[in-house]
C-alpha cells in the first residue's frame, strides 16, 4: 500500500512522494518469506531512495535533504 506524503527541503522546495515498504527475504522453517524491514520513498520520477533511521528524512542527492513533518515508520 502507497501513501502519498508531502516533503519539504529547508530552502521551502516541496515534493510529493510515495512512501513503500522495504521488504528482504528470510529464511523459516517453511521456506523463504518476505518480511518488511522498514521504510523507502518512491519519488515522481520512480527512483527509490532509503528512508534515513530517524524515520522522517531522506536525501535525493548530496546535500539535497527533505524532511517529513512527523515520523512515518
Amino acid at each position: 500500500m502507497n501513501q502519498n506524503l508531502i516533503a519539504k527541503a529547508v530552502n521551502g522546495h516541496e515534493i510529493i512522494v510515495s512512501l513503500i515498504p522495504s521488504k528482504k527475504m528470510q529464511s523459516t522453517r517453511q521456506g523463504f518469506t518476505w518480511v518488511e524491514v522498514g521504510k523507502k520513498v518512491r519519488l515522481s520520477s520512480g527512483e527509490e531512495v532509503d528512508l534515513n533511521l530517524d524515520g522522517r528524512s531522506f536525501y535525493i542527492e548530496s546535500n539535497q535533504m527533505f524532511k517529513f513533518d512527523c515520523k512515518v515508520n
